[in-house]
C-alpha cells in the first residue's frame, strides 16, 4: 500500500482535503490525523473491518481497546449508553481537549473497540483538523498513529517512521507539541478511577468533580526502543555517568535551562520541553534514534517542575 501525505493547514484546514481523508475513512481505510496531543490513526467506529486494519497496522494486541474520538455531544449518545452526571460536568469543563471518559457502551458499539469490555473511551480532541474530520466522517476510533509500544508521534515523520506503507493516508498540520497524552478515567460504575495520567491533572478532575478518584494505572509499558535510558539524580551522578559510558555514544538531556557540564562528550543535546512549546520527550527519543545514540542521559531535575504525567512518562522511559 502506499501511503498518501497531505499537508494541511492546522489552523484553518482546507475542506477539500478533509474531503479526500474521509473518503479513505468511508471506504475503511485508515487515516492519521493530528490531535493537540499526538498524532491518532483513526477508522470509522463502526466499520470492524477498517478497525482491524488498525490493529494490523500497530501490531497492537486485540484485547486492547480503543478510545472513539468524538466532534459533538450528539455522536456521544449514539456510542455511550449511560452519560452520568459527573460525565457532564467533565465535557463541559475539558471538552474539547486531553480528556478521555471510559462510560458504558450501546451494543452497537464493536467489540473489537471495546476490546471485550462493556465500557467505550470517548475523547473530543481540540485540534482544528481533528474536529473537522471527525465532524465530517463521524467518530473515529483512534489510538495514537505508531507501532505498538513505540513513543507517540508528534509530528508526520514519526508516523512515516512507523506506519509508511501500511496506511492509506496521513493528515500532515505539523508539530503538535510536547505530546502528552489525554488523562484517561473510568466513569462505568460509581467508584471513579484514573487509568492513565495526562494532560489534565488528577487534581483538576477531582476539584471539577468535587470528589477523591481511585488510581488503576493499566499503562505501564515501557517503549521499545535500543537506546538505553537514564536519568540521574544529581550533578555528581550525571558525572559519574558520563566518565563510565565515555566509549558509548551519549546524548544529554536538560530540562530547560541548566549546567552544561558533560556537552563536549555528548554526541547531541537535547532540551526537554513540557510546556508543549518546543521538543518533547517522544520526538527526542526519536531523533535520539535516528542519530545512532546508545545512551540518553538526563541531567538532574527539580522533579517539582513536573506534574505526576511528565513523571511517569520519565520513568517509563527509563525503566522499559
Amino acid at each position: 500500500m502506499k501511503t498518501t501525505y497531505y499537508k494541511i493547514d492546522a489552523r484553518r484546514p482546507q475542506p477539500h482535503l478533509i474531503s479526500r481523508a474521509v473518503a479513505h475513512i468511508k471506504a475503511g481505510e485508515v487515516v492519521a490525523f493530528p490531535t493537540e496531543t499526538v498524532y491518532g490513526l483513526g477508522a470509522d467506529a463502526f466499520q470492524t473491518a477498517a478497525i482491524d486494519k488498525i490493529f494490523t497496522a500497530k501490531g497492537r494486541p486485540s484485547d486492547n481497546p480503543l478510545l472513539i474520538h468524538v466532534s459533538n455531544l450528539d455522536q456521544v449518545k449514539h456510542l455511550a449508553a449511560v452519560v452520568p452526571p459527573a460525565a457532564v460536568k467533565l465535557m463541559q469543563r475539558f471538552w474539547p481537549g486531553p480528556l478521555s471518559m471510559v462510560l458504558p457502551a450501546l451494543p452497537s458499539v464493536p467489540e473489537v473497540v471495546r476490546g471485550g469490555r462493556t465500557g467505550v473511551g470517548l475523547r473530543m480532541p481540540s485540534h482544528p483538523v481533528a474536529m473537522a474530520l471527525i465532524e465530517a466522517a463521524g467518530p473515529l476510533a483512534a489510538p495514537s498513529a505508531n507501532r505498538y509500544g513505540r513513543p507517540s508521534p508528534t509530528s508526520a515523520d514519526h508516523v512515516r517512521q512507523d506506519l509508511d506503507g501500511l496506511i492509506a493516508a496521513v493528515l500532515d498540520a505539523g508539530e503538535t507539541g510536547a505530546g502528552l497524552e489525554s488523562t484517561l478515567v473510568d466513569l462505568t460504575d460509581d467508584h471513579y478511577r484514573i487509568l492513565r495520567r495526562g494532560g489534565i491533572r488528577a487534581e483538576l478532575i477531582e476539584e471539577c468533580l468535587g470528589q477523591t478518584l481511585e488510581y488503576a494505572l493499566t499503562d505501564r509499558s515501557g517503549y521499545q526502543s535500543p537506546i538505553r535510558i537514564v536519568l540521574s539524580e544529581s550533578a555528581a551522578d550525571l558525572e559519574r555517568r558520563i566518565i563510565e559510558t565515555r566509549n558509548n555514544e551519549i546524548g544529554i538531556v536538560y530540562l530547560g535551562s541548566g549546567d552544561d557540564y558533560g556537552v563536549d562528550l555528548a554526541r547531541r543535546v537535547f532540551t526537554l520541553d513540557v510546556a508543549g512549546d518546543g521538543q518533547g520527550l517522544y520526538s527526542i527519543i526519536r531523533e535520539a534514534e535516528a542519530a545512532g545514540i546508545e545512551i540518553l542521559l538526563f541531567a538532574p531535575f527539580d522533579t517539582s517542575r513536573l506534574d505526576e504525567a511528565w513523571l511517569d512518562r520519565l520513568h517509563r522511559a527509563a525503566h522499559k
